[in-house]
């Protein structure tokens, strides 16, 4: 097993029960006890779990689902400049473009008009009634309104975008840690965000560097898994632990 899984299975395990004993970490991840005190040694330098006696701990606090209004305000106008950014680069006329639910997606609509016969799947209403507004073509799979997001969620949802394929998705996240592990709080945005990802011929995930080093409660890709990740310019210590080349930071 790579070290990066294991420090997912780590994390992940920390994120449902808050302290793991060594010898649990070893039969999850069939690594020997020397190994996996290794790993806890870097994942406490990096400042995401805390050693105890005979195990580890998480310090990081969960990320939660915030109101749609709330979260639109936070960070702006590095939401905006991530949005001009990811349209100028990898939108195209004639695309089928997925948009999550993400508030740092949404800053992507007022960048689209200029397309042409574009095809836009959404699961969030907000994104939809805004994508009408500019008479844009955009289609809304059947599923459970979300309160806080807005978004469609559940088995209905999941069921009708494992049908599409698409040939961008653009992705928002809750957090990033430094494993490269991309999360979210919800299990069910997060079986959406995992589907469309492998449904989608490109996947640029938007984020502000806020996201990075935070922790939710569900994982649903590693930036291996994604074409690109875009944020604005980190700073020297969140650059440092973020090597990964396809993380593009806007200056």
């Amino acid at each position: 097993m790579l070290t990066a899984q294991r420090y997912q299975i780590i994390l992940q395990t920390l994120t449902h029960q808050g302290i793991c004993k060594l010898n649990e970490l070893v039969n999850l991840t069939d690594a020997s006890e020397s190994t996996i005190r290794r790993d806890l040694d870097e994942l406490e330098t990096q400042g995401l779990l805390e050693r105890i006696h005979g195990g580890a701990r998480l310090v990081t606090h969960l990320t939660s689902d915030q109101a749609q209004n709330d979260r639109e305000q936070l960070n702006r106008s590095e939401k905006e400049q991530i949005a001009r950014f990811a349209v100028n680069n990898f939108v195209r006329d004639q695309q089928v473009i997925y948009l999550d639910s993400g508030t740092s997606v949404q800053e992507v609509i007022p960048y689209l008009s200029r397309f042409k016969q574009l095809s836009i799947v959404t699961n969030s209403v907000t994104t939809a009634l805004k994508l009408s507004e500019q008479n844009m073509a955009v289609f809304l799979p059947a599923g459970h309104l979300k309160n806080t997001t807005k978004a469609l969620v559940g088995s209905a949802t999941l069921a009708a975008l494992t049908d599409y394929h698409f040939d961008l998705a653009l992705i928002g996240t809750n957090g990033i840690a430094v494993t490269g592990a991309l999360m979210t709080p919800d299990i069910d945005e997060a079986n959406i965000k995992q589907t469309v990802i492998k449904n989608s011929t490109k996947s640029v995930v938007l984020s502000d560097p806020s996201k990075f080093k935070q922790v939710a409660f569900a994982t649903f890709a590693t930036l291996d898994d994604i074409s690109q990740l875009v944020t604005t310019k980190l700073s020297k210590p969140l650059a440092a632990q973020f090597t990964q080349t396809n993380i593009k930071e806007l200056s």
